[in-house]
Protein backbone atom coordinates (compact mmCIF):
# COMPACT_ATOMS: atom_id res chain seq x y z
CA UNK A 1 0.00 0.00 0.00
CA UNK A 2 1.18 3.54 -0.90
CA UNK A 3 0.32 6.58 1.69
CA UNK A 4 -2.05 9.25 -0.02
CA UNK A 5 -2.64 11.27 2.67
CA UNK A 6 -1.88 11.62 6.41
CA UNK A 7 -2.63 13.41 9.32
CA UNK A 8 -3.40 13.33 13.24
CA UNK A 9 -6.84 12.18 12.40
CA UNK A 10 -7.22 9.92 9.32
CA UNK A 11 -4.73 8.02 6.89
CA UNK A 12 -5.22 7.30 3.32
CA UNK A 13 -3.48 4.50 1.38
CA UNK A 14 -4.03 2.45 -1.75
CA UNK A 15 -2.69 0.06 -4.30
CA UNK A 16 -3.05 0.60 -8.22
CA UNK A 17 -2.64 -3.35 -8.79
CA UNK A 18 -5.74 -4.24 -7.03
CA UNK A 19 -7.20 -1.01 -7.26
CA UNK A 20 -7.81 -1.12 -3.06
CA UNK A 21 -8.08 1.91 -1.27
CA UNK A 22 -7.67 1.99 2.74
CA UNK A 23 -9.25 4.79 5.01
CA UNK A 24 -7.82 4.18 8.91
CA UNK A 25 -9.75 7.30 10.90
CA UNK A 26 -8.94 8.26 14.65
CA UNK A 27 -11.09 10.67 16.48
CA UNK A 28 -13.62 12.84 16.04
CA UNK A 29 -13.61 15.32 12.36
CA UNK A 30 -16.18 17.67 12.41
CA UNK A 31 -16.96 20.73 9.99
CA UNK A 32 -14.45 21.68 7.37
CA UNK A 33 -11.78 18.93 8.55
CA UNK A 34 -14.80 16.24 7.69
CA UNK A 35 -15.58 17.47 4.97
CA UNK A 36 -12.22 17.79 3.42
CA UNK A 37 -11.36 14.37 4.49
CA UNK A 38 -14.51 12.92 2.59
CA UNK A 39 -13.49 14.88 -0.24
CA UNK A 40 -9.87 13.32 -0.22
CA UNK A 41 -11.02 9.43 0.25
CA UNK A 42 -13.10 10.39 -3.04
CA UNK A 43 -9.94 12.10 -5.32
CA UNK A 44 -7.94 9.22 -4.19
CA UNK A 45 -10.67 6.69 -5.40
CA UNK A 46 -11.84 8.76 -8.65
CA UNK A 47 -7.47 9.25 -9.20
CA UNK A 48 -6.68 5.39 -9.74
CA UNK A 49 -10.30 4.54 -10.56
CA UNK A 50 -10.12 2.09 -7.12
CA UNK A 51 -13.21 -0.31 -6.67
CA UNK A 52 -12.49 -2.39 -3.61
CA UNK A 53 -12.21 -0.06 -0.27
CA UNK A 54 -11.74 -1.05 3.30
CA UNK A 55 -13.12 1.55 5.90
CA UNK A 56 -11.14 1.09 8.98
CA UNK A 57 -13.49 3.20 11.23
CA UNK A 58 -12.65 1.56 14.80
CA UNK A 59 -11.30 4.62 16.30
CA UNK A 60 -13.41 7.15 14.30
CA UNK A 61 -15.79 9.44 16.51
CA UNK A 62 -19.06 10.74 16.49
CA UNK A 63 -20.39 12.52 13.55
CA UNK A 64 -22.74 15.74 13.78
CA UNK A 65 -25.66 15.76 12.38
CA UNK A 66 -24.66 19.00 10.38
CA UNK A 67 -21.88 17.22 9.10
CA UNK A 68 -24.42 13.90 8.49
CA UNK A 69 -26.53 16.25 6.70
CA UNK A 70 -23.73 17.34 4.14
CA UNK A 71 -22.54 13.86 3.82
CA UNK A 72 -26.25 12.66 2.83
CA UNK A 73 -26.36 16.02 0.21
CA UNK A 74 -22.99 16.04 -1.02
CA UNK A 75 -20.89 12.77 -0.19
CA UNK A 76 -23.22 10.09 -0.55
CA UNK A 77 -24.06 10.83 -4.31
CA UNK A 78 -20.42 11.05 -5.14
CA UNK A 79 -19.80 7.86 -3.95
CA UNK A 80 -22.96 6.30 -6.15
CA UNK A 81 -21.03 7.81 -8.93
CA UNK A 82 -17.93 6.67 -8.10
CA UNK A 83 -15.84 3.30 -9.72
CA UNK A 84 -16.06 1.58 -6.51
CA UNK A 85 -17.55 -1.87 -6.50
CA UNK A 86 -16.29 -3.21 -2.82
CA UNK A 87 -17.11 -1.60 0.46
CA UNK A 88 -15.79 -3.52 3.99
CA UNK A 89 -16.31 -1.42 6.78
CA UNK A 90 -14.39 -2.69 10.55
CA UNK A 91 -17.19 0.13 12.21
CA UNK A 92 -16.71 2.34 15.04
CA UNK A 93 -16.86 1.36 18.85
CA UNK A 94 -18.47 4.48 19.02
CA UNK A 95 -22.45 4.24 19.54
CA UNK A 96 -23.16 7.81 17.94
CA UNK A 97 -20.80 7.01 14.72
CA UNK A 98 -22.73 3.64 14.44
CA UNK A 99 -25.89 5.08 14.07
CA UNK A 100 -24.88 8.05 11.47
CA UNK A 101 -23.01 5.84 9.07
CA UNK A 102 -26.06 3.55 9.12
CA UNK A 103 -28.20 6.62 8.23
CA UNK A 104 -25.55 7.07 5.29
CA UNK A 105 -25.41 3.45 4.12
CA UNK A 106 -29.34 3.60 4.34
CA UNK A 107 -29.32 6.60 1.60
CA UNK A 108 -26.60 4.83 -0.20
CA UNK A 109 -28.75 1.88 -1.01
CA UNK A 110 -31.89 4.22 -2.36
CA UNK A 111 -29.29 4.99 -5.66
CA UNK A 112 -28.99 2.44 -8.56
CA UNK A 113 -25.42 1.15 -7.95
CA UNK A 114 -22.91 -1.95 -8.41
CA UNK A 115 -21.38 -1.32 -4.85
CA UNK A 116 -21.80 -4.23 -2.37
CA UNK A 117 -21.21 -3.49 0.98
CA UNK A 118 -20.53 -5.36 4.23
CA UNK A 119 -18.91 -4.81 7.95
CA UNK A 120 -16.11 -7.01 9.67
CA UNK A 121 -15.02 -7.45 12.52
CA UNK A 122 -11.20 -8.11 11.22
CA UNK A 123 -9.11 -6.57 8.87
CA UNK A 124 -8.21 -10.17 7.42
CA UNK A 125 -11.94 -10.79 7.36
CA UNK A 126 -12.95 -7.89 5.24
CA UNK A 127 -9.72 -7.98 3.08
CA UNK A 128 -10.12 -11.38 2.07
CA UNK A 129 -13.71 -10.46 1.12
CA UNK A 130 -12.12 -7.23 -0.76
CA UNK A 131 -9.89 -9.49 -2.60
CA UNK A 132 -12.43 -11.86 -4.02
CA UNK A 133 -12.37 -11.90 -7.63
CA UNK A 134 -15.45 -9.04 -9.15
Amino acid sequence: MKLYFKNNFLVLSYNRETRLGKAQWRGQLQGAELREAYLLCLEMANRFSLVRWLADDRKMGAICPADLEWSLQEYIPRVAQGSLLRMARLPSIFEENLQAVGVMVRKGHTYDLNLAFRDFKTEEEAMAWLMEPL
